[in-house]
């Protein structure tokens, strides 16, 4: 093994690591509040832990377009760093603000708390600067702080609500301490990557980056959150909650590669390594096919252990879940591998997919939690499928132009 990729493999061992005890984290906070809370209380909370994770995807194009400038840039430039925390600043002041406008209807709407609603809206807003931060030290390849700081965001976040649960097991009771753990995660974060100043003003170039960025990964995770919201409203109280906890399982099967898209997304920016693309969706399409099959294998106790028996009813459905977040997991390397050459098909194609999901769930299929999820199943197949086709499409043209002699800008390849 080469010196490059003994590098990559430590990278997504190391980011790995901090990326599964953060995760682990989360499913703890889960799995409490599963245990702790009647089931249609859980199905509340899970509700509005799918609008944090669709909300949380502005800070995660934060994160993108901060690790594809330091990337593309080499440099690591003063000023790059102050305007992608300018970003941050703004946008966490912009949810803050956009949250409080809408938290009254989606409180009717989904049937929950207003004051969850608000105080999920603020966690969102207050994690944005640490993602920004995680993307800052990403793009520089500094495996070691992105793990210390992605591990310190997710930690605290659960941990927060964890502790707010075990004193008062209600949905605004947890929204509560994930807000003060969210905020907590980010000042840890910001500590890690280096203090920098925020930029004063935006360049329209930044703003058009970050807006495609995120609609992409709006789109994307809109799309992976969607169908619990939609079993919320379509499904009656026990299975909302059993709706809930199959999510939970699409959730753990999404970031089990998360660190495969980390460490291979820089090198898709700056263009170091021939292949990327194909190696990144292979290394996730594998852990993919090992955990659709063991949970198929071992969905009773697998739903035993996050759930307790109240769920038992459900283990023989966990495989499906497992499959739907699987298949998502790969369309994001997909979506991160358009962002590395800004491409925006594939993020309008999402978009469009998330349009069919909500009118065929919402006027034909949501009879049930098989139905919904395997309807969504479809649909994220479906559109890795035509992904695949186009990105491969896309890089083998990029290839034949930079071998082409005397081709101004072409970038090295390993």
């Amino acid at each position: 093994m080469n010196d490059s990729r003994r590098a990559i493999a430590g990278g997504i061992l190391l980011v790995g690591a901090a990326t599964m005890l953060a995760n682990g984290a989360s499913y703890l906070l889960s799995m409490f509040a599963a245990r702790w809370m009647n089931v249609p209380q859980y199905g509340a909370l899970g509700a509005l832990l799918s609008i944090s994770i669709i909300g949380g995807t502005l800070a995660l194009g934060v994160q993108a377009v901060a690790a594809r400038r330091i990337a593309a840039s080499g440099t690591g430039a003063e000023e790059e760093r102050a305007a992608i925390v300018g970003l941050g600043v703004r946008l966490t002041a912009v949810i803050a603000v956009g949250g409080l406008v809408v938290s009254w209807p989606l409180a009717v709407l989904l049937d929950v708390p207003l004051a969850a609603v608000v105080l999920t809206f603020l966690a969102v807003a207050a994690s944005v600067t640490g993602f920004g931060a995680l993307g800052l030290v990403q793009g520089d390849e500094r495996h070691r702080h992105y793990g210390f700081a992605y591990a310190a965001i997710g930690c605290l976040r659960a941990a927060g609500g964890v502790v707010a649960l075990a004193i008062r097991p209600e949905v605004t009771s947890a929204c509560l301490g994930i807000l003060a753990g969210s905020a907590a995660g980010t000042v840890v974060a910001i500590l890690i990557a280096g203090p920098s100043r925020p930029g004063r003003r935006l360049t329209a170039q930044l703003g058009r980056e970050f807006a495609a960025t995120t609609g992409s990964l709006v789109a994307l995770y809109a799309l992976s959150n969607t169908d619990l919201l939609l079993a919320r409203i379509f499904l009656d109280g026990e299975a909302s909650g059993e709706y809930a906890l199959g999510s939970l399982v699409a959730k753990i099967a999404f970031f089990l590669p998360y660190a495969v898209i980390t460490v291979f997304f820089p090198k898709m920016s700056a263009g170091t390594l021939r292949h990327a693309f194909e190696l990144a969706v292979g290394a996730s399409a594998a852990i993919g096919a090992v955990a659709t099959i063991g949970t198929a294998v071992l969905g009773g106790p697998l739903v035993w252990l996050i759930g307790g028996d109240k769920y038992a009813g459900f283990a023989a459905l966990a495989w499906l879940f497992a499959l739907e977040g699987s298949l998502f997991a790969i369309l994001q390397v997909i979506l991160y591998a358009g962002f590395s050459s800004r491409g925006r098909s594939l993020g309008i194609l999402t978009a469009c997919a998330l349009v069919v999901q909500v009118v065929v769930v919402s006027f034909w299929v949501h009879q049930s939690v098989a139905a919904i999820v395997a309807c969504t199943c479809v649909i994220a197949a479906t559109l890795v499928v035509i992904g695949i086709v186009v990105e491969l499409r896309r890089t083998r043209r990029a290839d034949a132009s930079a071998a082409r002699p005397g081709l101004v800008g072409s970038s090295p390849r390993e």
